[in-house]
Parts: structure tokens; sequence; C-alpha cells
């Protein structure tokens, strides 16, 4: 008993972060991921654009994360933009969690969305886009 409850205790200290070498080394451009983010939610980057220039245009949204986050996104999709909001700086699955449900439930009003910590810390876990510490 002792034994779960201390692992328990782990995984909600645990930070989670988006994992760009893991894309780039699957082939993908991270630079052109954040673009089409920033073009979806009416944002046109330029071409010469730097990750990090990329990232700090996602985190313009932090004051109005419902421009960001949209309520037709996967909820992976969402903890992604959650966390280029957040600059990709390593998130607790309960600041992750709080920020969702600010867009979900506060500002579109929509229960639906299961946020319970058990389907944010299977998403987190067993997507590759995440990496924790």
């Amino acid at each position: 008993m002792a034994k779960k409850k201390q692992q328990v205790n782990e995984d909600l200290e645990r930070t989670y972060s988006i994992d760009f070498s893991s894309l780039e080394s699957g082939g993908y451009s991270v630079e052109l991921i954040l673009s089409e983010r920033l073009k979806s939610a009416g944002i046109k980057p330029n071409s010469n654009d730097k990750l990090d220039q990329l990232i700090v245009k996602c985190s313009k949204f932090k004051k109005n994360p419902h421009d960001f986050i949209f309520p037709e996104l996967s909820l992976s999709e969402s903890i992604f933009r959650a966390l280029l909001i957040r600059k990709n700086s390593k998130s607790a699955m309960h600041q992750i969690q709080s920020d969702l449900s600010a867009v979900w439930l506060d500002h579109y009003k929509l229960p639906y969305k299961n946020l319970s910590d058990n389907v944010i810390m299977r998403i987190l876990e067993s997507n590759r886009l995440f990496t924790s510490a």
C-alpha cells in the first residue's frame, strides 16, 4: 500500500514538456509544426522565424488561451498547445489540467471534456510528443 501511494506522489510531482528533439529525429520540422498552430489561431508567422521566436508568439496567448486552444481539438493537441502557451516550460500534470479547465470549462462551458487525472496522465505518459522530468 505504501509503495502505491509513493508512486502516485511521484507521478503528481513529475513535470512535462514537449519533446522537440523527438519530433526532429522523427523527421518533423518543429518550426513548421508551430507555424501551422499559429496560423490556425489567425497569426501569420514569418517564414524565417526560429523556434524560440515561434514559442514566444505562442506564449502571447497566455491572457486569452481560448484563442489558441479550441473546443474541437483533441485532448493531446490541447495539451500540446497549453505547453506552448507556457513557453514549453516544464509543467506539472495538475497545472496543465488547470490550464485546460480554464479554457474548456470556464470559457467554453464544456463539461463533457474528460480532464481527470488518469486521462491527462495517460496522454502525457503514452504520447511520444511529451517528455517527463
